[in-house]
């Protein structure tokens, strides 16, 4: 008998690569996209790029990271912009540029750290206009539709770690996509619990979206088009200091996540590529409760492609989860969705269960009397 799934017994998680075949840049295509850039339309921040990118090698390494394993992303990029950012409003009283390095910074930031506050506006408009929003995104992202076809009967949880729009152009009326947002467009927490409304998908995004807003009260609220909201005031987060914010919608969507891993006996990733450790510490909590939980990770490396068992390996190691507890499709995303992405697939990823009872015999006595108290 195929496994069969209660509710709350599937979610999902998102990564960047989930988005690249709807034409969207992962965090390391923005990074080659701007050091292409910085002998020419970005030249003014090149030596401030570069400042920063040894910044964090050199942390890295005091932290006895091998130089191989150094990753330096868009994340990371903007978190120690905005560092340096803290730091000239003085909000900041400890950072990274520490000893003889800190009259470098504003050689190459400027006096007041101006370089900084613009390189950071740039990027951010890069972001919104062009890496995360190509023309014909809605088009190229259709894949995304087999979200509504799992064939999954609850409501199924859906966590992503993207600023993009694919999930919302993709999951559309009459199904019901829950965002977090009350009539009056203001996040509430509250639409998360249960309610009376045929509810089919809760839509948590971790990191932010580029839709998003503070309103004149500061709260969380959302614009009709993307374009309608300036990239300064998108409410999104970067880098790794920023993660555990200590206000919502982050702290609520991350301990979501949380709970919702614990209780989930498959998880489902596509597109994420492992590299964040709170993440990361909360799959390994989640299987360490449950030796039974799986794992079903779609990556794409196509250097490796029938190499399954290897990048099953790497992975394992990385987050020390078991290989036993993880199914690894290496193929694109949108493959991933059109052909695995559903029940069938699901459930063929756990062993068979036994349909039969087990019925224990009747006891005889050895003097073939029946036993009253038998």
């Amino acid at each position: 008998m195929r496994k069969q799934f209660g509710e709350d017994k599937i979610i999902i998680l998102l990564g960047a690569g989930a988005s690249c075949d709807a034409g969207m840049k992962n965090s390391f295509m923005m990074i080659s996209d701007i050091e292409r850039q910085l002998s020419t339309r970005w030249a003014d921040y090149k030596d401030l790029y570069n400042y920063i990118q040894s910044s964090h090698y050199h942390l890295e390494r005091i932290k006895g990271v091998e130089p191989k394993d150094i990753i330096f992303n868009i994340e990371h990029l903007v978190g120690l912009l905005n560092i340096i950012i803290n730091i000239a409003e003085k909000n900041v009283d400890v950072y990274p540029f520490i000893g003889s390095w800190e009259k470098e910074l504003y050689l190459v930031a400027g006096l007041k750290l101006e370089l900084a506050k613009k390189f950071k506006s740039e990027i951010l408009l890069q972001l919104k206009t062009n890496w995360l929003t190509p023309d014909d995104y809605r088009t190229q992202s259709i894949y995304y539709r087999k979200l509504m076809e799992t064939g999954y009967n609850y409501p199924l949880r859906i966590f992503s770690l993207n600023y993009d729009m694919c999930v919302e152009a993709n999951i559309t009326s009459p199904t019901v996509l829950e965002r977090g947002f009350n009539e009056s467009r203001k996040w509430d927490y509250r639409r998360y619990e249960p309610s009376e409304e045929a509810i089919q998908f809760y839509l948590y995004k971790l990191h932010g979206s580029l839709d998003w807003k503070r309103d004149e009260e500061k709260r969380l609220t959302y614009a009709d088009a993307t374009d309608s909201v300036n990239p300064l005031e998108m409410e999104i987060i970067f880098g790794v200091q920023n993660k555990l914010q200590s206000y919502d919608p982050y702290m609520f969507y991350f301990y979501a996540f949380r709970e919702a891993c614990i209780r989930a006996e498959l998880i489902v990733t596509s597109g994420y590529g492992f590299f964040d450790k709170h993440i990361n510490d909360n799959l390994i909590s989640a299987v360490k409760n449950d030796p039974d939980k799986r794992l079903l990770i779609n990556v794409f490396e196509r250097d490796k492609l029938e190499k399954e068992d290897e990048i099953k390996s790497d992975i394992s190691d990385k987050i020390g989860i078991a290989k036993a507890n993880i199914t690894l499709i290496n193929s694109c995303a949108k493959d991933f969705f059109n052909a695995k992405l559903n029940i069938d697939y699901f459930s063929s990823i756990f062993p068979e269960q036994d349909s039969e009872i087990d019925v224990l015999p009747d006891v005889q006595p050895a003097n073939g009397q029946t036993d009253p108290e038998l």
